[in-house]
């Protein structure tokens, strides 16, 4: 019996010797999963944009290409990662590509865009809010036709983007709050139309952000660069006054928020100004 176990177990050794194993194809990874920049149109010296991120091929690296750039074994050795950094010069540039490739020592590839795009301008609008007991301020602010409606008015809307100023009687504080989160809320009966979502923009690329940086934007090129990995989204988020807060709506359109005033309570209100995408033509 233990002389079988022991045939047995030779013959599963040379069984897993020899079974062929596939490996991992190449794979062209960008940091944070993002491969797009929006260039600010507005910026008369935008500084280089570095573009970081790894090549890795479980069958060994045999070249790499960042645009124009090649780069074979002599530089990359015998590796199976290699780290990235491409420092493209975007100066008066119109949109374009830069194509990453790596190649690993049985011939197979990946290959992947990086895309820098054209800003757009923004439209921007400075409204009033009201709280669901407030009869004379607007309750719902519409992407669609950039206006502000009253509850009655939202709750025969069909199919509209935007969001809704809500104030929470529970924890008596104000909020952004999506049309799809205000039965949730206990604001409305209905749920509302599509989704939009928010979060606080409190600090980008470690410099707080002030009025003053809010006030400068003029395209959208700084909405759109604000990516999901670092400003997740929330369907509804606490406002303050002097902070400001990005919204997405479901169709991926942005705006940015700044609230200048509040007025606390269910009938109370929020003055706000809101820079928002121009809606695709």
């Amino acid at each position: 019996m233990k002389r079988f176990l022991f045939l047995s177990a030779l013959l599963s050794c040379w069984a897993c010797e020899h079974e062929k194993i596939e490996m991992l194809p190449p794979y062209v990874f960008f940091a944070r999963d993002i491969d797009y920049c929006v260039m600010d149109g507005d910026s008369h010296d935008p500084p280089p944009y570095l573009i970081t991120g790894s090549f890795s091929a479980e069958g060994m690296i045999e070249t790499i290409k960042m645009g124009d750039l090649a780069f074979g074994r002599d530089s990359v050795g015998d590796a199976t990662r290699f780290m990235f950094s491409c420092q493209v010069d975007i100066k008066g540039k119109s949109p374009f590509d830069i194509i990453f490739s790596c190649t690993d020592r049985y011939g197979n590839k990946d290959e992947k865009t990086f895309h820098f795009l054209a800003s757009q301008p923004v439209e921007t609008y400075t409204i009033t809010l009201g709280a669901q007991n407030n009869s004379n301020c607007g309750f719902y602010f519409s992407f669609n036709d950039c206006k502000t409606c009253s509850l009655a008015e939202f709750e025969n809307m069909k199919d509209d983007e935007g969001f809704c100023y809500g104030y929470s009687t529970s924890k008596n504080i104000p909020l952004l709050v999506s049309p799809t989160e205000l039965a949730k809320q206990t604001i409305v009966a209905q749920t509302g139309n599509k989704v939009t979502s928010f979060c606080n923009i409190v600090a980008v690329d470690n410099v707080a952000f002030s009025k003053t940086m809010f006030d400068a934007i003029s395209n959208d090129a700084f909405i759109r660069n604000l990516n999901g990995t670092e400003y997740g989204t929330f369907a509804f988020n606490q406002i303050d006054v002097g902070k400001t807060y990005l919204a997405k709506s479901s169709s991926g359109r942005r705006a940015i928020i700044y609230v200048s005033r509040i007025e606390h309570g269910v009938a109370g209100s929020a003055e706000i100004i809101i820079k928002l995408q121009k809606k695709p033509s």
